[in-house]
């Protein structure tokens, strides 16, 4: 049984993606804290507006308008006409063509049944190597093991044939650490009365039916309240609940002043005299990486 552990361990590194020659960071942490913004501000765009698909760029999991058909362009340009063929089929039923050998929830394998069948071999030794990778066990957080976003194929497969140059990812989960190894990550947070104030409120303008309520929960995967200040954590105000209700003004209708009690899980004594943030929750108890404030005013350092 020893020796059966060592080999599935052995497996697993086996497994994990080369990156020579790029630079991989990831900004983590809830939805809509900035992520996108800070990319921007030291210059990196979206990788969708490259054309020659090197150098650096940010890839996300949010889906883009035309993001299949710059898919296909990708796998065109990285020598892989077969799968490219393939994109520019029907296949919007499956999500996408990065999830063409995933196994599971019902994912029509007629794509990549074709794909094996008619692709050549310069082709099948491009992608096989991430074919194998790209499986439904890892598309499973690996902190909270249950949580699931099969997005982050489309991560892996964009980042593996990109070239040379420093990829930032964007994502809530740090998910894409199954596919790579000596991933550089960030755990991005925004104070919580700017985040109900702005962040949220500049996203529902482009969301309308956006579960403003979800977003919090996920805020809270994060961060938690603390009755005393963690020197350590890049936040050292102490908030209110009445400032919490004047800044959830513009959100009032999508929630309350009692869910964010609920959701928060304050106590007596933080409601009477306030409270501070640290890092904590099923995602910030186990993530240890650094946490950037991303309304500081500094920029990011890759």
């Amino acid at each position: 049984m020893k020796y059966l552990k060592l080999y599935e361990q052995f497996r697993l590194i086996l497994e994990k993606l080369d990156h020579k020659d790029k630079k991989l960071f990831l900004l983590c942490g809830p939805s809509a804290t900035g992520k996108t913004y800070l990319a921007g501000q030291i210059g990196i765009e979206h990788w969708m507006k490259s054309t020659d698909f090197k150098g650096n760029c940010l890839i996300t999991t949010d889906n883009e308008d035309g993001e299949q058909e710059k898919i296909t362009e990708l796998l065109e340009a990285k020598g892989c006409p077969k799968l490219a063929e393939i994109s520019k089929s029907d296949i919007k039923d499956i999500g996408g063509v990065f999830l063409i050998a995933y196994v599971g929830d019902g994912v029509d394998k007629k794509w990549f049944d074709q794909w094996k069948n008619e692709a050549d071999e310069e082709e099948k030794n491009i992608l096989n190597p991430l074919f194998e990778i790209l499986t439904k066990e890892n598309t499973f957080c690996p902190q909270t093991i249950t949580q699931q976003d099969s997005r982050v194929l489309k991560l892996a497969l964009i980042s593996y044939l990109w070239g040379p140059g420093t990829i930032l990812f964007d994502d809530v989960r740090p998910t894409i650490t199954k596919f790579y190894d000596d991933i550089t990550e960030y755990i991005i947070y925004t104070p919580i009365t700017t985040y109900l104030s702005d962040n949220l409120v500049k996203r529902t303008s482009g969301e309308p039916d956006m579960n403003v309520k979800g977003k919090i929960e996920m805020f809270f995967e994060w961060f938690q309240l603390s009755e005393t200040v963690d020197t350590s954590f890049p936040d050292d105000k102490k908030y209110t609940l009445d400032e919490i209700e004047e800044s959830m003004e513009t959100l009032k209708t999508k929630i309350t002043i009692e869910d964010f009690i609920t959701i928060s899980k304050i106590n007596d004594k933080m409601k009477e005299d306030g409270f501070y943030f640290k890092s904590g929750g099923i995602q910030g108890d186990k993530d240890k990486s650094k946490v950037f404030n991303s309304r500081s005013g500094e920029k990011l350092s890759l």
